[in-house]
């Protein structure tokens, strides 16, 4: 596993029985997923995971033509509007389970995948609401105030406050759809991790090797040096939005949503720093977790995400990071 991969990609000898069930829980899994997205999602990409490891390119290919059977019967059933949704959950479990398998699943890649659910997402939500008379923005601001009226409360107080949040709104209301679609490629990558592990033969015991093969490493994680790129252009962004030009409130709402969406990688970082802290100490079990989930309240003040910033040149975990390392981030 290097620095840029998200998760490890193991190998899985091939299976001897037929794998039947298995294409009927990849049916089943897209079915559940158009009601319960987050149960079906990782159910998905298990399922597609575990027949590509198996079976190779066929298994693959044969889950993901169920997959799409089960939506075209959907469709047929229940209409087009809602297999829309299903059908794009199921484009980022066969997009994640894909590169996990291929171990191509870097940074760069995930992102991809990340911002294409984003993108479609915003489009079918963009194109309901044209029909409707309603603009995207229009509906996500009212969408935010509604979440933000809520919390607040009534009274005066609480209307100025809405009020002066409005034009936060408008410059970062696509956000919600990034965090959304960074919530799917997770559950969807936690079900390819699954599905990639390989079965332990009874009576024996897998190697320390094979073990950190499966198992993750998030203290490991390095964030490639494009993101510094695009974090650089958002704030250049911002300030020329300060300017008056007729684009500039949509310059605006897309250097803000660049900026937070490419903060979720260095906060990334900054829990990784945290863990390689906390693993090189030698800290009890109790103690990583109160510690973490301190960490993970401070980053309300980006307080993660500033340590992930600084650990791309301070390099806490001595990580080692020579021209092949520079490569993969390009």
């Amino acid at each position: 596993m290097t620095g840029t991969d998200l998760v490890p990609a193991a190998t899985r000898p091939d299976g001897s029985r037929s794998g039947l069930l298995w294409y009927v829980g990849v049916a089943a899994s897209v079915a559940i997923m158009a009601r319960y997205p987050m149960l079906g999602l990782p159910c998905l990409a298990m399922g597609l995971r575990t027949q590509a490891e198996r079976f190779g390119l066929k298994g693959f290919g044969c889950s993901i033509g169920i997959a799409c059977g089960v939506l075209a019967a959907w469709c047929l059933a229940f209409g087009l509007e809602s297999m829309v949704y299903a059908a794009t959950l199921t484009g980022v479990c066969i997009a994640v389970s894909g590169l996990m398998w291929k171990r191509r699943a870097s940074v760069l890649a995930i992102s991809l995948v990340v911002v294409a659910c984003a993108a479609v997402s915003m489009g079918i939500d963009a194109v309901s609401l044209a029909r409707a008379g309603y603009g995207l923005a229009e509906a996500m601001c009212a969408m935010l105030a509604e979440a933000a009226r809520a919390y607040t409360g009534g009274g005066i107080e609480a209307e100025l406050t809405l009020t002066a949040l409005e034009p936060v709104f408008e410059s970062i209301w696509p956000i919600v759809y990034v965090t959304t679609a960074l919530v799917n490629v997770g559950a969807a990558g936690l079900g390819s991790m699954l599905g990639g592990i390989s079965p332990v033969r009874p009576g024996s015991r897998p190697s320390p090797a094979d073990a950190r093969g499966h198992i993750p490493q998030p203290s490991s994680f390095d964030a490639p040096l494009w993101a510094v790129g695009l974090l650089v252009l958002a704030v250049l962004g911002i300030a020329a939005s300060t300017l008056s030009f007729p684009s500039a409130g949509i310059v605006r709402t897309a250097s803000w949503t660049l900026l937070l969406s490419v903060r979720y990688i260095f906060t990334i970082q900054g829990l990784a720093v945290v863990l390689a802290l906390l693993a090189r100490w030698r800290t009890g079990c109790f103690l990583r977790v109160v510690v973490i989930m301190f960490a993970i309240s401070l980053e309300t003040m980006f307080v993660l995400s500033i340590i992930g910033l600084v650990d791309v040149w301070a390099n806490f975990r001595k990580l080692p990071r020579d021209g092949a390392h520079a490569g993969t981030q390009a």
